[in-house]
């Protein structure tokens, strides 16, 4: 009998875990999680704006928090592990920053953040990040709370009022219908909305099971706003796909023919999103599409607005994904936009440099900041080429000493190179086409800075 009485007892604790019928949000305000994002923004790796502009102009500016500040930059907080077995870049690896962010916004104070952290980056760097925030936390109150609280609170009530009455659960099963994906209803999606300064639009990001979104003082426009909150929780239900469902879109992508074929799958995960959040769920919600652009970035913008009517006639007709529906999307993006595989600002969204100055990599952040992704090693040996190899994303390798015995490594390391003949002793910058559809770019830096180099070479980021 107690045997009976506990197998009872455990299916209404797995109803009651697992048995929610609707997908569930909680839209909410972090201070924890505003400051450390505002103390980031703050740092010389991020472009001047509002933020950099209200700290620079109060009180605060002095040596405490200008080296506070700068500390940030120096903290050893990021480490990431791939899963095994996905294919490349399309599955989140783990990584230690969105842990971070999770669990400054599930925490209710530092104390509670610190207990979540301890034992996943070193104790030291947690002591250090936890006395930044904790240090600014005041200064973001006083410049950036604290004018805006009325104003950002009736914001932030309207939109969990416009997310109610909208149906945010429609659209989200919608989209995991299309991905192909699930989602365990008794997590809760976390939404976290911070109060922007910024004037031109405004940041959103999302991970693990929260979104994050800025909402600026004087926005009215909702319907956009929750587009855009839609738009990133359509990226966690693309990351949540199956191993075997990732595995058949790959295939599917490698299956063609095209040669374009790599860089329309590098730009798919963003070109869907943007497609179901700015396109599909605004129509739904304005009985219109937006007119303007749905995406700051031309590449994803226009080919989102290209795919739409495949997108749509697939969640009308409550259809996932499939080989049609990938041949169809490389048949478009070869028909109108072939040439994109040749701009610059468009395959170094997703690149992988190898150079021995670190010095370099500011080239690549200042000149082309937009990177989907992007990793950067400060060592050119077997083992590096070898880790680049395997990255089916655009590859540079900038040599500014050791020249002859780095280039011979490289010629002996990537196949595509056998038949290659240089001169070690001169400037220059080679271009090859990858047995991976990708490019390979080679700049042998001896006389001239690689910044010349590169500059004289594509002084319309284009390879003509």
């Amino acid at each position: 009998m107690k045997k009976i009485i506990s197998t009872i007892l455990l299916s209404c604790l797995c109803l009651a875990n697992f048995g929610q019928e609707a997908p569930q949000i909680k839209i909410k305000f972090s201070e924890i999680y505003a400051t450390y994002s505002f103390v980031q923004q703050l740092t010389k790796y991020y472009p001047d704006s509002e933020y950099k502009k209200a700290f620079k102009n109060s009180e605060y500016n002095n040596d405490k928090y200008n080296k506070l500040i700068a500390q940030i930059d120096t903290l050893n907080l990021y480490v990431s592990a791939d899963f095994q077995g996905y294919p490349a870049g399309q599955k989140l690896p783990l990584m230690t920053n969105n842990i971070i962010n999770k669990n400054l916004i599930s925490s209710k104070n530092l104390l509670e953040f610190r207990n979540k952290m301890f034992g996943i980056i070193p104790s030291s760097e947690l002591q250090a990040l936890n006395n930044i925030i904790e240090s600014f936390i005041p200064v973001y109150k006083a410049l950036i709370y604290a004018p805006n609280k009325k104003q950002f609170d009736e914001k932030v009530q309207d939109l969990k009022y416009f997310a109610k009455k909208e149906g945010f659960d429609e659209y989200f099963n919608f989209g995991l219908k299309f991905y192909n994906s699930k989602w365990d209803n008794s997590i809760v999606f976390d939404i976290v909305v911070i109060p922007s300064l910024n004037k031109n639009g405004f940041t959103a990001t999302a991970f693990m099971n929260n979104a994050v979104s800025e909402i600026q003082i004087d926005f009215e426009q909702y319907d956009i706003l929750f587009s855009v909150l839609m738009h990133e929780i359509f990226h966690i239900q693309y990351d949540e796909e199956s191993l075997k469902v990732k595995t058949e879109i790959n295939q599917w992508f490698k299956n063609n023919a095209s040669k374009n074929s790599q860089y329309a799958y590098l730009l798919l995960n963003e070109v869907l999103a943007t497609a179901l959040g700015n396109g599909y769920v605004y129509e739904q919600l304005n009985n219109e599409l937006d007119p303007y652009e749905w995406y700051n970035n031309k590449y994803i913008n226009l080919m989102a607005k290209k795919i739409y009517p495949t997108v749509k006639e697939y969640i009308e007709e409550q259809k996932p994904i499939d080989e049609e529906f990938v041949n169809i999307y490389i048949s478009l993006y070869d028909e109108h936009f072939s040439t994109w595989v040749n701009e610059l600002d468009n395959i170094l969204t997703y690149r992988y440099i190898l150079s021995f100055d670190q010095n370099d990599f500011n080239y690549f952040f200042t000149n082309y900041p937009y990177a989907s992704f992007s990793f950067m090693e400060d060592v050119i040996d077997v083992v590096s080429i070898s880790k680049m190899k395997e990255a089916p994303i655009t590859k540079v390798v900038v040599i500014s000493k050791k020249n002859s015995a780095t280039l011979k490594l490289l010629k002996e390391h990537i196949s595509e190179l056998s038949a290659w003949k240089y001169d070690a002793e001169i400037d220059f910058v080679e271009t090859f086409e990858l047995d991976d559809k990708t490019k390979l770019f080679i700049v042998n830096s001896v006389k001239t800075s690689p910044e010349e180099l590169l500059n004289k070479k594509f002084p319309n980021k284009k390879i003509e």
